[in-house]
């Protein structure tokens, strides 16, 4: 069999057709690479032109937002802005290196944007352009919506174009939201920005005017901490507002408070926190219609910045804390404008607690902790450390009665209110823009008006766990007036015109209320709340975590057991006061003096139809503030009256003694001793001499006025008078049971007498007198 052998070429290759092939498809996927390199390269350039562009309108949207409400004009297309030559030199600024710089920094050769401003009017849809008198009528709402558009070409000629839109109201952009509105009929109002009625249960609203009024709302704690259980300050927002209108209003003014209570510690804070949070700020004050921060003539740093004060590290406490422990610091400047301008120690020292709970002062600057106490207002946006706050008065208002039972809810009756409102007006229209403090004693007015003193005794008829009577406190905080502030107030009550802002003939309160910063608050959740006697009252005071103003945590009382006792409240008179009460026993304020600055009100209470005795009162104004009080009455012969801290002389009769009947009122000590500067000249062995001396000095009184519930007495003369044993009787026809005597003091004819000197000590030079013994005639028998 023959086998056939297959034998390979010697030589074997590829052919001219198979390398054709093999060299189109590679240049076929080279040209594509290429090309989709240069796709990637035209679209990064393109990325990158659109980013700059939508960086520059979100600038330019932000800078028209932070113009004002009032300042996005013109209505509808504005005129286009074109950039294709403009520089972008930081050495020659001008209007428009907002477009030059981005078309520049793009390389474009044109940019131009154009701007659209429409206005919306609605309540529960909105439409533009207004309806009819939609831009006059505050009753309808508006915001403005304002469109951004930018249009370039690129390299290839190609058209491209961005837009970007955002809806403004005037809430988003100021505390100062908008001046008070024309009335309806009258072109150019400001924006309409709408809320509900904020006078619920426990907002005393005062009007400033026909077309304005002005409420606090009732402070809230702030709560903080993993347990959620630490209260670290309390927030609360003013609002100038229009009278409602369906139960809903349009806002004027917002102010947004905050009142923390911080730990600090010096150098805590400087570099140790984010450069934004570094600087410290000058107090924000109040400028006459808005809060802003102060800017000195000179420009200095703040006197906080020196001491680079932070937070201290570990405890639970308000964020706010941050701006509170760098800003609150003043300088011993009498110049500068400080956080704390009535304090009246000339010091600038901060205070600590020690073991014992006691204040001490914290002389290490460089890292000693210290306590503190700060409002912040929220000024166009951002919180700053404001000027401390300054209680005027505080005091209780008489609550609503329910079914014949008295003090059953928490809200003030409707003639309280009315009594409080007047009280606030008559008080607030004394200032003149003269001076910075208060120009009287408003808490002494409180005290003083009888009015207030509804009802005289809340009876609880038998002791029980269940019911429940409520109290109301209420204060009036008004700032202490900077120039600027003095300035705007003494302006508006100078533009007496027929379109002024104090037309001759207006009221001086609704003249001067919209340009002061006064705030009523209900602290009912925040006094401090006591009982003269616990075991006849049981009185509320550490839940402040109510949300129901018409049943308060805070100074809820039970009757306990028969007898009779008072329900005090009191606040601290600066920032802590308003802090919440656990500030009153843990942390003061900026002032060392601040445990003692408070403000008190009483209620007196009978449970059970009251103690064994009949009860009554005795109020002393004037003279020197310490005076004692006896009663004759019934079996009671110069008994005396118990007078519990900032309470009234509580008179409780023996066993039996049922009032009304007639008796008599006996006061004393009601003089008070004090020095004067004067020059002196005087012998003193056989040598003359002339000095500067403190000269004792006393003042002496006499009952000028008695009353019981309005009921004249009978006022005796006076027993050693002259002498601090002087004395003077009162007679009075009829004393009720919880009946107010009032007896009022004034400074006698004659007084202040000056003590004389019996025998002195003098150096050779004649101007020195030394080892006095003085002659105090009103100490003589």
């Amino acid at each position: 069999m023959k086998h056939r052998i297959l034998r390979r070429h010697d030589s074997e290759g590829f052919s001219l057709l198979e390398v054709l092939i093999a060299i189109v498809v590679l240049s076929v996927g080279l040209l594509a690479l290429a090309a989709l390199q240069g796709s990637l390269s035209r679209a990064s350039s393109e990325a990158k032109v659109r980013g700059r562009v939508a960086a520059m309108l979100a600038g330019r949207m932000d800078e028209l937002r932070s113009g004002g409400y009032g300042g996005l004009t013109p209505e509808g297309a504005a005129t286009p802005v074109t950039s294709t030559t403009g520089d972008c030199d930081p050495a020659t600024p001008d209007a428009t290196d907002w477009i030059d710089c981005t078309r520049a920094q793009a390389a474009l050769g044109s940019l131009t944007t154009t701007q659209r401003v429409d206005t919306w009017y609605g309540a529960s849809t909105f439409a533009t352009p207004a309806p009819a008198l939609g831009s006059q009528d505050p009753r309808v709402a508006q915001f403005k919506r304002i469109t951004l558009t930018a249009a370039w070409t690129d390299a290839t000629n190609g058209a491209h174009s961005m837009a970007i839109t955002s809806d403004v109201s005037a809430m988003a952009l100021t505390n100062n939201i908008i001046v008070p509105p024309d009335p309806i009929g009258v072109g150019g109002t400001g924006p309409i920005v709408r809320t509900r009625d904020p006078a619920t249960a426990g907002v005393i609203p005062i009007a400033l005017s026909t077309e304005s009024t002005s409420a606090t709302t009732n402070p809230v704690p702030e709560l903080v901490g993993q347990t959620g259980n630490q209260i670290i300050g309390t927030r609360f927002t003013v609002l100038n507002y229009t009278p409602p209108f369906a139960s809903s209003v349009v806002v004027q003014k917002r102010f947004e408070n905050e009142v923390v209570k911080c730990k600090c510690k010096y150098g805590a804070g400087g570099n140790n926190l984010p450069e934004i949070f570094r600087t410290a700020q000058w107090p924000a004050i109040w400028t006459g219609d808005r809060y802003d921060v102060h800017v000195p003539d000179t420009a200095a740093a703040a006197p906080g910045q020196s001491l680079a004060s932070g937070p201290k590290n570990g405890v639970d406490q308000s964020a706010l804390c941050q701006e509170c422990c760098r800003d609150h610091h003043d300088t011993t400047s009498t110049t500068d404008v400080k956080f704390d301008p009535e304090r009246d120690d000339g010091s600038v020292a901060k205070y600590d607690l020690n073991n014992s709970n006691a204040l001490v002062i914290v002389n290490n600057t460089n890292n000693g902790d210290y306590v503190d106490s700060c409002r912040l207002v929220r000024i166009d946006g951002f919180w700053r450390t404001a000027s401390d706050l300054y209680a005027r008065q505080f005091g209780l208002l008489e609550t609503e009665t329910v079914s014949g039972e008295t003090a059953k809810t928490g809200v003030p009756t409707t003639a309280a209110v009315n009594l409080y409102t007047n009280f606030v007006k008559s008080f607030l229209a004394q200032y003149t823009g003269s001076s910075g403090l208060p120009p009287t004693d408003a808490q002494a007015a409180f005290t003083a008006n009888t009015a207030f003193d509804v009802p005289t005794v809340v009876a609880i008829p038998t002791a029980s766990n269940t019911d429940y009577r409520y109290m109301h406190g209420r204060a009036l905080y008004v700032d202490h007036l900077e120039q600027k502030a003095r300035d705007a107030l003494t302006k508006a009550l100078a533009d007496t015109g027929t379109r002024g802002e104090c037309p001759t003939g207006t009221a001086a309160e609704d003249c001067v209320m919209p340009h002061l910063p006064f705030v009523t608050a209900n602290l009912t959740e925040i006094a401090k709340w006591t009982a003269s006697n616990t075991a006849i009252l049981t009185i509320n005071s550490g839940n402040l975590l109510s949300t129901t103003p018409a049943q308060p945590s805070g100074g809820r009382t039970i009757g306990k057991a028969n007898g009779a006792a008072n329900n005090l409240a009191s606040i601290r008179r600066s920032n802590s006061g308003a802090a919440v009460n656990s500030v009153q026993a843990n942390i003061a304020g900026v002032d060392p003096n601040d445990d003692t600055q408070t403000y008190a009100d009483q209620q007196p209470f009978t449970v059970g139809g009251g103690p064994s005795g009949a009860t009554f009162d005795v109020r002393v104004t004037g003279g020197s503030g310490t005076p004692f009080v006896f009663f004759t009455l019934g079996t009671d012969t110069d008994r005396e009256c118990l007078k519990p801290a900032g309470a009234d002389h509580h008179c409780v009769t023996s066993s039996g003694t049922v009032l009304p009947q007639s008796g008599t009122v006996r006061v004393s000590n009601y003089w008070y001793e004090n020095t004067t500067s004067q020059s002196v000249t005087a012998t003193c062995g056989t040598r003359s001499a002339t000095d500067t001396l403190a000269v004792p000095t006393f003042h002496n009184y006499v009952v000028s006025s008695a009353s019981v519930n309005a009921v004249a007495g009978t006022i005796g003369l006076p027993l050693n008078d002259g002498k601090i044993t002087e004395s003077t009787t009162i007679t009075f026809s009829a004393i009720p049971q919880g009946g107010l005597v009032l007896v009022g003091l004034t400074e006698q004819t004659g007084s202040p007498v000056y003590a004389t000197i019996s025998s002195c000590t003098t150096n050779g030079g004649g101007n020195k007198i030394s080892n006095v013994v003085w002659n105090k005639p009103w100490t003589l028998p």
